[in-house]
């Protein structure tokens, strides 16, 4: 027989919490079981209780009816993020003195290593039918971005255009770039660029509902 995984209140806590960050919701008491691979939902249950009786945790009637009360890192590794604004808003620069803030993420979601990462927020829905990995990229959410100048056709991108940071599906065509828009909004329209098209980086993650959830720092 194999041996069984090792259970802790933390270790159900940061679950909870990571659950969390990639969904923006909390996760019903069969999904936290599947997360956590054991097999019973009693002990899952039971570790519940503990979180709740030691203010770790909110719970009350629903299938949801859960919320963290403080994150756990214990066991976890991370890596600041630097949070650098709003898309489609403001001028967008990669520049210490224009961030928001720092976000610390699981170095799980930042690889490889040697890659430069950022955030930003989501604003509007011209994008609200577009999917990384699955989720879908709605008004309020965080986006994390891999840094880099460019980019394969059919990646979602962060560009740049008359200084304003956009989230757009990059298409290429004989002699020009499009960045289209992927949304339920028909006022949305693609952009076309012939030259000087500026990628800041591809989106590579979607943290929904990001900034309510997540603990922004000042500093590292």
């Amino acid at each position: 027989m194999g041996r069984k995984k090792l259970l802790t209140k933390e270790v159900v806590l940061r679950a909870i919490n990571q659950w969390l960050i990639k969904t923006g919701a909390p996760p019903t008491i069969e999904e936290l079981r599947n997360s956590l691979g054991v097999g019973s939902t009693r002990t899952v249950l039971r570790y519940l209780k503990c979180l709740e009786e030691n203010g770790d945790i909110e719970r009350w009637a629903g299938a949801r009816g859960l919320r963290p009360l403080r994150t756990s890192n214990k066991g976890l590794e991370t890596r600041a993020v630097p949070l650098v604004g709003v898309a489609p808003a403001g001028p967008f620069m990669l520049a210490e003195e224009n961030l928001e803030g720092w976000v610390r993420l699981p170095k799980e979601f930042l690889r490889p290593p040697t890659v430069k990462f950022f955030l930003l927020h989501v604003r509007g829905d011209s994008m609200n039918r577009a999917k990384v990995n699955g989720i879908l990229i709605e008004d309020g959410d965080l986006v994390l971005v891999r840094q880099q100048q460019s980019a394969d056709p059919g990646a979602v991108v962060v560009a740049v255009v008359d200084g304003e940071a956009t989230i757009k599906r990059l298409e290429r065509g004989h002699g020009y770039y499009v960045l289209k828009p992927e949304s339920t909004n028909p006022d949305h329209r693609p952009i076309i660029a012939i030259r000087n098209l500026t990628i800041a980086g591809i989106v590579s993650f979607v943290l929904k509902k990001g900034s309510e959830h997540i603990n922004i720092e000042n500093r590292v």
